[in-house]
């Protein structure tokens, strides 16, 4: 399992810390990350609210690449419906080729209303708007002129001046809020992408996801799978930093957590946030490798927790990246069901 950031830079402004503050700590979060062995950095993209301030991720990669040379650069997820493929192509295209081939293209369809309203668009077109912008893409990646006529897009143009650096493209992780979708984008050869406390209940749906995904694989096809798990990793029982980060999680599920989400009760399933020391996190991070779950993208930075305990809890995660990796990929493995979680 290779461990990396999920980075919404959700913002509170009663706190006193602007937008470009935010920003700044993300591009500190993203080199500490690099620094301590950790295996990429993801940014989410959101629009009109403070449920994450990043419009525009190729932006903020761009600055997170200049400031560090190993690090994977991830997207998830650009929200395709939003915007014009031939724009999208070329920006992603650029920022491949400045950070060196180290682009992680995640894209999705969107799920927040409002966000469709605040563009003017249909939500019930998503689907269908995300799937043809996604096709005029990798046609613009692959070089030569892009023709394409479907139902809300229609291009032809010359060749793209500037391409991916990465052979073939930038891998493709397609997120889901919707575990049906799962089949689908096995059966394409996708990647996946899933945020678990968004779009399930529990452990054993997140293993019917998985299970689902690689049945559906072509023949040949290794696949891979991502999850979205809020982590904090502390020092102990005695840890001033892991009650804040417990305190800052309720202020999270208070402010951020949207309309339709999955709850057990009046919160996400825990098994899905990963709070307690570091032998209880890999545990938890191991049991979520057996069940087939190739890359933990870890929520580290949530409701408004101090950049000091962000911090120590990156260190500490980094101790973990290399043991979980040596353990060998998930891909192709049976799904199994989680053991005991992280401790509350």
């Amino acid at each position: 399992m290779q461990l990396g950031i999920f980075c919404t830079l959700d913002h509170y402004p009663d706190l006193g810390i602007p937008p470009r503050g935010m920003y700044r700590r993300a591009i500190e979060e993203a080199v500490l990350a690099e620094d301590v062995g950790l295996e990429s950095f993801w940014i989410t993209e959101h629009h009109f609210s403070d449920y994450g301030i990043v419009p525009e991720p190729s932006l903020l990669l761009c600055a997170i690449a200049e400031r560090t040379e190993r690090l994977r650069l991830g997207t998830a997820t650009a929200v395709l419906p939003f915007d014009h493929p031939l724009r999208a192509a070329e920006r992603y295209a650029l920022l491949d080729q400045l950070s060196g081939g180290r682009l992680e293209f995640g894209a999705g369809a969107g799920y927040l209303q409002y966000e469709f309203a605040g563009f003017g668009l249909d939500p019930a077109e998503r689907r269908t708007r995300f799937d043809e912008t996604l096709a005029v893409i990798r046609r613009a990646w692959a070089g030569g002129p892009v023709a394409y006529a479907g139902r809300h897009i229609h291009v032809d143009s010359p060749p793209l001046n500037v391409r991916p650096l990465q052979a073939g493209g930038p891998p493709i992780h397609i997120g889901v809020t919707r575990p049906q979708a799962a089949h689908f984008i096995g059966r394409q050869g996708h990647r996946l992408a899933i945020v678990p406390y968004i779009a399930l209940r529990n452990p054993d749906e997140l293993a019917d996801v998985i299970g689902a995904y690689r049945a559906a694989l072509p023949a040949g096809a290794v696949g891979e799978v991502s999850a979205v798990f809020h982590c904090f990793c502390g020092a102990g029982p005695g840890d001033p930093d892991r009650a804040a980060a417990e305190s800052a999680l309720q202020h999270y599920l208070r402010t951020r957590v949207v309309p339709g989400a999955r709850y057990t009760g009046d919160a996400i399933c825990r098994d899905f946030v990963l709070i307690g020391d570091a032998t209880a996190v890999e545990a938890r991070l191991s049991a979520y490798a057996a069940m087939g779950v190739d890359r933990a993208l870890l929520l580290t930075s949530f409701g408004g927790l101090a950049p000091s305990a962000v911090s120590a809890s990156l260190q500490r995660l980094g101790g973990l990246a290399t043991p979980l990796a040596r353990r060998g990929p998930a891909s192709g493995s049976p799904a199994h069901r989680p053991g005991p979680r992280a401790a509350p």
